[in-house]
């Protein structure tokens, strides 16, 4: 039975990383064609150009948000360096990031698996993301939300992974490294978004009430995160900004309203992402793999099931309630993003924490042939391709890429560069995008009007005293 196990363990671990492959890929390729949005990148760096970097990130801290890391991102951007090139650059990291990220998590609550096993668990959650993410563009690809989102979640996964290895050192001064680092994580998670900040803080929250709870300990790593969280969230919360963002919703501001519709929307989107994806399969081959842990390679999964429950929920509903709290409406793409991911992660970590509960006594294995191996990994593998055949994420991907539409976008884009390069003219008129390949592009662009927003900003960046978008061309794609 051994055999049969060790042959279809390693094959399944194939099988998860070709599916990533099969949407990391195409992701890839499309970074070559991404370029600096309208929306936001470009006013970040005029507000530097016209009053210096340090009373920029001032100025939006002080009239607009408390988002104080996500302030210095994006006012550190590529176009500071008149870089568009670091826009295709960008999108690699990060989507090099995410993966690492989950590695690097996966390895060190499984220790006793393969490298390959933790590579294929991270292709698993990712091909998972990729399915039903709600913006592939505001994930990767869009500047001004991916460093709100996605560079706190992959720091979250990161702080994560340096507390659990805070633990198992006996060397002082990697002991200093670690703490100086964690302290840093939450710093920048907590100073990126609303989300991320309770998240962060729930997580800390969490670990001080498990530690007193069921260990009886408090220590100088955890006195110093929570010190630095409680920094962090003053910085946040001081923010004479923050005022700007509540208050222009009449039902921004009502608790019962926020907290009711918070656990409306997560019902309905956790219907979605477990029964129209294929992560119940998913779900039942890691029952099988956590059948074969002993108790003391599941040691990271010994945590009562009621809290590992409740903090559960408590991540995934808290992502939801600044949305409706702070403007009172639904939460846009990429705080849904941030949710299912999220929802992801906790999902396996969940079924390890229930799996765990009822087996710490017992170390017997699931009873499985080779034929019933065989046809799990064909279930797996048929419920894969239908899922990756119907997704819509995948299916835009693969058409931007494949029909030339991301290329079209890239060769007007940089059509328009010139032309507010060499126009000696204080006033240009630009034509409208043709070709917007949405699974890079955001879809907003500069306005028939000149005192828009994003056209003073473009205007602005290029030293011109106006920018308009052609009448003839507004609406066409």
């Amino acid at each position: 039975m051994n055999r049969f196990y060790r042959k279809y363990r390693v094959f399944g671990n194939w099988i998860n990383i070709l599916l990533m492959v099969s949407v990391l890929l195409p992701l890839l390729v499309l970074s070559y064609y991404n370029h600096p949005s309208p929306a936001d990148d470009y006013c970040y760096i005029d507000t530097v150009f016209k009053f210096g970097w340090l009373e920029a990130m001032n100025y939006y801290y002080s009239g607009w948000t408390g988002r104080y890391f996500g302030i210095f991102l994006n006012h550190s951007n590529p176009l500071l360096f008149h870089s568009v090139a670091g826009f295709k650059v960008l999108p690699v990291i990060l989507l090099s990031g995410v993966v690492f990220a989950l590695y690097s998590l996966f390895r060190h609550l499984t220790p006793t698996l393969s490298r390959l096993a933790h590579i294929g668990f991270a292709g698993v959650v990712f091909f998972l993301y990729m399915l039903k993410m709600a913006s592939i563009s505001e994930a990767f690809y869009w500047m001004a939300a991916f460093v709100t989102y996605t560079v706190p979640n992959i720091f979250t996964l990161l702080w994560l992974v340096l507390v659990l290895r805070y633990y198992r050192q006996d060397t002082p001064t990697a002991k200093i490294l670690l703490a100086t680092l964690s302290g840093f994580l939450i710093f920048a998670v907590i100073g990126s978004s609303e989300t991320n900040l309770l998240i962060m803080i729930l997580l800390v929250g969490a670990w001080w009430v498990y530690r007193l709870l069921f260990h009886r300990k408090v220590d100088g790593f955890m006195i110093a995160m929570l010190t630095v969280t409680i920094l962090s969230g003053y910085l946040y919360f001081s923010s004479p900004g923050n005022q700007a963002r509540i208050g222009g919703n009449p039902l921004g501001g009502d608790v019962v309203f926020s907290f009711v519709s918070s656990f409306k929307k997560l019902g309905s989107l956790s219907f979605d992402w477990i029964f129209r994806t294929p992560l119940l399969f998913f779900s039942f081959a890691w029952l099988i793999v956590l059948s074969r842990l002993s108790v003391g390679a599941r040691n990271y999964f010994s945590v009562p099931v009621w809290y590992a429950l409740l903090l559960y929920i408590g991540v995934l509903a808290a992502q939801l309630f600044p949305s409706y709290y702070g403007v009172g409406i639904e939460p846009t793409p990429r705080v849904i993003n941030c949710v299912y991911f999220y929802f992801l992660i906790g999902w396996f970590y969940i079924i390890g924490v229930i799996f765990h509960y009822f087996k710490k006594g017992d170390v017997s294995r699931f009873s499985f042939s080779g034929l019933r191996y065989s046809l799990l990994y064909v279930l797996l593998v048929v419920s894969s391709f239908l899922a990756f055949y119907s997704s819509d994420n995948v299916r835009l991907i693969y058409t931007d890429l494949i029909k030339g539409k991301a290329a079209a976008f890239n060769r007007e884009m940089n059509s328009r560069y010139e032309m507010l390069r060499v126009s000696k003219e204080d006033v240009v008129y630009l034509p409208a995008i043709e070709s917007k390949p949405l699974s890079i592009f955001y879809d907003d662009d500069i306005k028939t009007d000149k005192d828009h927003w994003w056209n003073k900003c473009l205007a602005g960046y290029f030293g011109k005293k106006a920018v308009y978008l052609k009448e003839n061309g507004v609406g066409e794609k």
